[in-house]
């Protein structure tokens, strides 16, 4: 039976949630009995009555129940019995910022999440941690009206589950929110370019895959490493406010510096090792990027594939679409080559492999993909959408070249012309914090 409810208030009792027979038979339900009716993290001691009045799918809370939860009627709600508790649900919260004021003119790209709400149903929350009320587990947010199609302001309890959209949370916080919801906060960390390089290399699995990196923690470690790899690439730990760069020593004591943002270059001479040391200063902090032998080398053809990894209803990964430019280092006038599908075929022309061979070089990526986060699961963290990029060489070597898991944004799908794949990855998001929810 269909355990989405027809909820209706009822101002003459107090304390009774009152269901249709055939709805309290579909939960177990023969008698009147005592249960918890829980909407989020908040609960609430309840009589359970049977009645035939009400429509088949019907469900009728008294006005104390419905207050005190701050259940919302225009919503879509399912209800389902756990244990000696009642839940109505899902509720799913979406934290998309710390402050408020912040997260207002997110609202209508959040709106994107919610544009097949028929298929996710329930509540749905954003709100930011400025207007989180510790000491009562009450948050104030924008709750999404499926009838007006607005998102609408409100104080609810905390959710049953919450998809992190920011950076800007603290372990403190999320340990907070676990304390009172249980493991249900997904996306709740953030890992830099060197725990995730070592979390890889440990992986007998994965580790075959990753360029030779290391930590930079002097221009002594770049000096050398450059003595290994003339050509190389150093990137920031953390992606915010710095660009990585292309650092070429194209002979003993000349340099070329390209910033990989803006494309644009320097050129450097150096006579000694202290020259070179403060030609880097200049560039990079101690300790705050990574050295990493550069994949797309001159004169070497490959193409970067980005797969789009996220946890489906069921709880298990899926790639739900993987996008590329093609072969980059194909002289192009200067223009770049528009985001494609990554496909079979596309395999096969770069590779020049067979049908068979090309479908298994495919499936090969799409499951390294797969292990990849699974890996980074191992950490301990509590992943559920992410996005990995994998660089393919000519002669078909393989190379991890970013992870990117903090809310990695899909409009590749959009960008690549396919709006339905951008709004059932979306869903899919959805639809695992409904998992997560109880639903």
């Amino acid at each position: 039976m269909e355990n989405v409810i027809l909820l209706s208030r009822n101002t003459t009792n107090s304390g009774i949630l009152t269901l249709h027979p055939k709805l309290a038979e579909s939960m177990g339900i023969t008698q009147i009995t005592a249960r918890k009716i829980r909407f989020g993290a908040k609960t609430y001691q309840s009589i359970v009555d049977i009645s035939d009045e009400l429509p088949l799918n019907g469900a009728s809370l008294s006005e104390d129940i419905l207050d005190m939860l701050n259940i919302p009627q225009h919503c879509s709600l399912e209800i389902m019995q756990n244990g000696n508790e009642i839940q109505i649900g899902p509720f799913i919260g979406l934290l998309a910022g710390y402050y408020q004021s912040s997260i207002k003119k997110y609202l209508d790209h959040l709106r994107d999440y919610v544009l097949l709400y028929h298929e996710i149903k329930g509540a749905i929350l954003v709100f930011s941690l400025d207007q989180v009320d510790k000491v009562n587990h009450l948050v104030k947010g924008y709750l999404y009206n499926p009838r007006t199609k607005q998102w609408e302001e409100g104080t609810y309890p905390y959710p049953s589950s919450i998809f992190v959209m920011t950076s800007s949370v603290s372990t403190a916080w999320i340990q907070h929110f676990k304390s009172i919801i249980g493991n249900v906060v997904f996306n709740d960390f953030f890992l830099n370019r060197w725990s995730i390089h070592k979390k890889l290399a440990s992986s007998i699995g994965v580790k075959c895959y990753l360029p030779d990196t290391n930590l930079y923690g002097s221009p002594q470690d770049l000096y050398y490493f450059l003595k290994k790899f003339p050509n190389l690439t150093v990137k920031p730990l953390n992606s915010a406010n710095r660009h990585a760069y292309r650092v070429l020593l194209k002979d003993s004591n000349s340099l070329l510096i390209t910033n990989l943002t803006n494309m644009e270059s320097k050129n450097y001479r150096f006579n000694n090792r202290d020259q070179a040391y403060s030609i880097f200063s200049k560039y990079f902090k101690d300790g705050e990027y990574i050295i990493q032998e550069s994949i797309d080398v001159t004169g070497y053809r490959t193409i970067t594939v980005r797969f789009i990894t996220v946890k489906n209803h069921s709880g298990q990964w899926q790639v739900m679409g993987s996008f590329t430019r093609g072969d980059q280092s194909v002289k192009n006038d200067g223009k770049l080559m528009p985001l494609v599908k990554f496909e079979k075929e596309i395999v096969k022309d770069f590779l020049q492999q067979s049908d068979l061979h090309a479908s298994l070089t495919y499936e090969e990526l799409n499951q390294i993909a797969i292990d990849i986060v699974n890996e980074l699961e191992g950490t301990g963290v509590h992943l559920a959408n992410a996005a990995v990029d994998i660089t393919v060489g000519e002669l078909g070597d393989i190379w991890i070249s970013e992870i990117d898991h903090c809310n990695p944004s899909h409009d590749i799908a959009l960008v690549a012309g396919d709006p339905d794949l951008y709004y059932g990855i979306l869903k899919t998001n959805m639809l695992y914090g409904r998992k997560l929810a109880g639903f």
